[in-house]
């Protein structure tokens, strides 16, 4: 029997909803929510033939790193809420998750429910959005390059991406987003068909990564640069011209700035919460909803 997705705003913000600013279609809520598999779990509260509120994760890049990016409920401050949230924890760590994400707009009413849960906001997310602009007729006098080479990552470079992680990320964040390379791995999120990426490097290592991945007839994009080689930021910035959306963490600011100043500005801001999974009591009221 088919029945509508349950009323309301989605109360997470995944990266898919961020950068196209729109809900998803009620065929894709339920093809992606129901989806039978191993990459997702969805609990859900019924009344009678009515689902009255839902809660969807989905994991990473890895097992061990899971996404509450689907999230419905009438009251979010209720204790319905509470319980949900409890139990999508639950059904993720069941999967063997040892983190779970939760992105929310900033002073939404979930982040109280969710810390009463145990996730406990880690950092914030700056969006900033604008036009392609043009690249810079010339830099060759001041040539951020000079001495590194630009390359697409191998297989091989996953080593040096987590060095260049652990350099440019407060310990307070890698504590929440993982502190070992698995960990760190599968806490990324997962690939979309035509993502390309981009990494700097000064006697081989890696001192740069720039991330481009489209959404539609959009475009996010995210960089990396090592605190102890300032120049590659702004030349990675000054490369992106063709990218309109960025998600930048809080504890980049310099990011911010370069973006800012190429017109970009900031359009919303949300809070990234992360429990590290304890499995909770399970709630007769609650049922699983996938196929």
């Amino acid at each position: 029997m088919l029945v509508d997705a349950p009323g309301g705003d989605n109360l997470a913000a995944p990266t898919e909803s961020v950068v196209r600013c729109r809900p998803l279609r009620n065929s894709t809520f339920w093809r992606q929510s129901l989806a039978r598999g191993s990459n997702r779990v969805t609990v859900g509260h019924w009344a009678r033939m009515d689902l009255a509120s839902l809660a969807s994760a989905r994991m990473r890049s890895g097992v061990r790193a899971w996404e509450v990016d689907r999230l419905h409920i009438k009251e979010p401050d209720s204790g319905q809420a509470l319980d949900l949230l409890e139990q999508i924890v639950y059904s993720a760590g069941s999967r063997g998750a040892e983190r779970v994400f939760l992105r929310v707009p900033c002073g939404s009413q979930i982040v109280d429910v969710a810390r009463r849960v145990g996730f406990f906001p880690y950092y914030e997310e700056i969006h900033l959005t604008g036009r392609e602009w043009l690249p810079e007729a010339d830099v060759s006098s001041d040539d951020p390059t000079d001495g590194f080479t630009v390359e697409e990552p191998s297989p091989p470079d996953q080593y040096g991406l987590f060095q260049l992680y652990c350099a440019a990320t407060p310990q307070r964040v890698r504590e929440g987003t993982g502190v070992t390379v698995d960990q760190w791995r599968d806490s990324q999120e997962p690939a979309r068909s035509g993502r390309k990426e981009t990494v700097l490097k000064h006697n081989g290592k890696i001192v740069g990564w720039r991330m481009r991945e489209p959404f539609g007839k959009t475009a996010a994009g995210q960089i990396v640069g090592h605190p102890d080689h300032p120049g590659t930021a702004p030349y990675l910035v000054r490369d992106s011209c063709q990218t309109q959306n960025w998600l930048v963490p809080s504890y980049r600011p310099n990011i911010v700035e370069l973006l800012d100043r190429q017109g970009l500005h900031e359009t919303a801001r949300y809070t990234m919460l992360i429990k590290t999974v304890a499995v909770p009591v399970r709630s007769r009221e609650f049922s699983y909803v996938e196929a």
